[in-house]
């Protein structure tokens, strides 16, 4: 076997342990140390991978995002507004983060702090909404679509943040509140 090919199954290997025992043990109490040695390899062999135990989790959440978005990419190509599409996007990942809302709370708490890693997603997103939004709202210019999907965003992020503090609440209760306030911006835009 090719250094290359166990280079990614050690490190694949690091992230299947790392996200079993986030579930299992809850991800304050995990550390690399441990991840270490459930995997079955030295300490450095983690870090040689991985800088810290935040890359590590934002590397887990990167696998299960694009997972989702694979899965899910058939039904949001088929949406033909903005909002329809934007909402859609929501409500995927809404359940997604509801499912394991402890991992999603730490890698929130880490992400806040480290925008610079989700920029560039952050931004493409932003700009494909933009771009269902210009058929939308024919006569207005690019830089105001890019501003109503750029506020969009800033709602979702606020009812994510809000549904993950609310132990009690759904995603279906986020959506609904995401969804009305997108409504009123767009609203307001025509």
């Amino acid at each position: 076997m090719s250094r290359d090919l166990q280079k990614q199954r050690t490190k694949e290997l690091i992230l299947q342990t790392a996200q079993r025992l986030f579930q299992d043990q809850g991800y304050d109490k995990v550390s690399t140390r441990m991840i270490a040695k459930e995997s079955g390899v030295a300490i450095g062999t983690v870090f040689s991978h991985f800088k810290d135990k935040q890359v590590l989790t934002q590397a887990l959440f990167h696998d299960k995002i694009d997972a989702r978005l694979a899965e899910h990419a058939p039904v949001l190509a088929q949406q033909e507004t903005g909002l329809k599409y934007f909402t859609t996007f929501a409500e995927f990942f809404y359940e997604f983060y509801a499912e394991d809302r402890a991992f999603s709370v730490a890698l929130m708490q880490n992400a806040l702090f480290d925008l610079s890693y989700f920029e560039q997603q952050m931004e493409g997103f932003i700009r494909q909404v933009s771009e269902r939004l210009q058929t939308d709202l024919t006569g207005k210019a690019e830089a105001q679509c890019y501003a109503v999907a750029k506020a969009w965003f800033g709602y979702y992020v606020f009812q994510l943040l809000k549904g993950l503090s609310t132990p009690d609440s759904q995603p279906t209760d986020w959506l609904a509140a995401l969804t009305a306030e997108c409504e009123n911006l767009y609203q307001a835009v025509v």
